[in-house]
């Protein structure tokens, strides 16, 4: 398996290798072992702009060893994949846990402490681990499967690192063509790119550096590690006037960053306050009150559960009232989260075929940014933050950066209570970009994505963040949609709007698996 193509023609082209790309091959490579009587060769080709496989930038390298997962890992993975992966713990927990010392600080000597007993009895389902653990585990099993596979003559795999900036039908086949004018004809193609790139808040570029600021619209490029070294060059050059950090956005990767901050012991004594601004004011809950969620209940949806015909309005409408009520009563997220999921979820099976659509374009999204949850060792960092008198949360949207002229940086944003354009007393020295995604319908989509969109391969529906495919996965012949593009869509009669859930991942790759494997193998016998 070189790292230069053999060959320029390939049965099955991924462009992308994070991990739905990768429960696609180990589907794929299962059902080779009970159809491919015919000992048929496949070809596969894995294409990826970094030289990281199978892992994307969540579970990989860009990420580090050390940021932990956002969910416990029962309910980050389904069975029969838990027992697998626990499995795999138990036998590497000890190089696992030196990476994850190494990479990280004080938080993450916390972390092996305070869980110390857990680790030691191989008791890891409660644990929030960290997710690159997850990732040497993927890689190693899909590398591992391929070469067993590989040795049988089954199949025959190319790895490329490089960008794809287009594709064009030819017949039956695409011409798959990246950068330095290389070319691969592959039968069929898997788009599997992940979410879509992140939205840059303030100019058009990953890191601006200038006196007195530090702007980072992406920690993720060119890897986390880089950014916050970077981070921590700045705060010793500003030592003196102890900057301020801005973090925009309070979603997971905003969570992530105040934890790895908090986690340098030169960055965090070396700040002088910690701002969050986010359209909501809320950071994602992470203590259940179970005293008061048995007194909680969702009134709005339950009043629906008697009707027989609704409307995905009527039920996000239902949903936002349940959510507005627990805020009144001070109930957060962690603890009403299953109650309300339950409540809507059982209601969406009367929803005719274009309802359960408008739901999972408009509206599931909609309802999940009010249901963030994260373990508490992020919460618990806000807690120590507030009581040094060093954290505050804005409610509002990010408008711009403009200097005062003292030459300081000052945050301007609209302010969400009031719907004014307000300025932040306080200077910002330090900014991090943490609000998500780009969409479909923006300019600063990636070349590949805009070309195929042009070219009619690829339909963006209405949710803006994923496109039309048919029950194959397909958004054109032959080329399939896996991952996070696939939002907006119903298989098996069930609505998807988050697909960076791996329980979701594992079950939609298994589909997709399927139906490559019905196309190989039945057209042989």
């Amino acid at each position: 398996m070189g790292a230069e193509i053999k060959t320029n023609t390939s049965d099955i082209t991924f462009i992308g290798s994070g991990i739905s790309s990768s429960f696609t091959i180990l589907h794929f490579l299962d059902g080779i072992e009970v159809n491919n009587e015919s000992k048929k060769k496949i070809s596969i080709t894995v294409i990826d702009k970094s030289q990281e496989f199978h892992t994307g930038i969540p579970y990989g390298v860009r990420s580090g060893f050390s940021v932990l997962l956002i969910t416990s890992l029962k309910n980050f993975l389904p069975e029969p994949e838990l027992s697998k992966f626990v499995k795999w713990l138990n036998n590497n927990k000890k190089w696992l846990l030196e990476e994850f010392k190494k990479d990280g600080g004080k938080l993450s000597l916390n972390w092996i402490s305070k869980h110390a007993e857990k680790i030691e009895n191989n008791d890891w389902e409660d644990l929030f681990i960290p997710r690159r653990f997850f990732g040497c585990y993927i890689d190693q099993k899909v590398k591992d499967r391929l070469e067993a596979f590989t040795k049988t003559g089954q199949v025959q795999v190319n790895y490329v690192t490089g960008e794809v900036l287009d594709l064009e039908k030819d017949k039956d086949k695409y011409i798959v063509s990246l950068e330095d004018d290389k070319t691969i004809l592959s039968e069929k193609v898997i788009l599997s790119v992940g979410s879509l790139p992140v939205n840059y808040l303030w100019k058009d570029e990953t890191l601006i550096e200038e006196d007195s600021l530090l702007f980072v619209n992406d920690p993720y490029q060119p890897e986390l590690k880089e950014v916050l070294n970077k981070i921590e060059s700045f705060i010793e050059k500003n030592i003196n006037k102890k900057p301020n950090v801005l973090v925009v956005g309070a979603n997971a990767s905003g969570l992530e960053m105040l934890y790895k901050l908090n986690d340098n012991h030169k960055i965090k004594s070396g700040v002088n306050n910690f701002t969050v601004l986010s359209t909501q004011g809320l950071m994602p809950d992470a203590v259940i009150d179970f005293e008061k969620r048995k007194e909680y209940t969702p009134f709005n949806l339950q009043a629906l559960a008697g009707k027989n015909t609704l409307t995905a309005k009527t039920i996000a409408e239902a949903a936002f009232k349940d959510l507005d009520y627990a805020d009144e009563i001070n109930l957060g997220a962690a603890s009403t989260v299953e109650i309300i999921s339950t409540a809507f979820g059982s209601l969406l099976g009367k929803l005719d075929h274009e309802e359960l659509k408008k739901f999972a374009c408009l509206y599931g999204n909609e309802i999940g940014r009010r249901q963030r949850c994260a373990g508490s060792h992020y919460s618990k960092i806000i807690d120590d933050l507030q009581e040094e008198h060093r954290f505050d949360h804005i409610a509002g949207r990010f408008s711009n950066i403009r200097k005062n002229e003292n030459d300081e940086y000052l945050l301007e944003y609209l302010d969400t209570k009031s719907g004014e354009n307000m300025i932040l007393e306080n200077p910002v020295h330090l900014v991090i970009n943490c609000i998500g995604s780009t969409n479909l319908s923006k300019d600063n989509v990636p070349i590949l994505l805009k070309k195929l969109m042009e070219k009619g391969y690829c339909k963006s529906n209405e949710s803006k963040i994923g496109f039309e495919v048919n029950e194959s996965l397909e958004s054109s012949e032959n080329l399939h949609i896996i991952g996070p593009l696939l939002a907006g869509n119903i298989f098996e009669g069930k609505a998807v709007w988050h697909l960076e859930h791996c329980g979701r991942i594992i079950w939609l790759s298994r589909v997709l698996s399927e139906k490559m494997n019905n196309y190989f193998f039945k057209k042989v016998n």
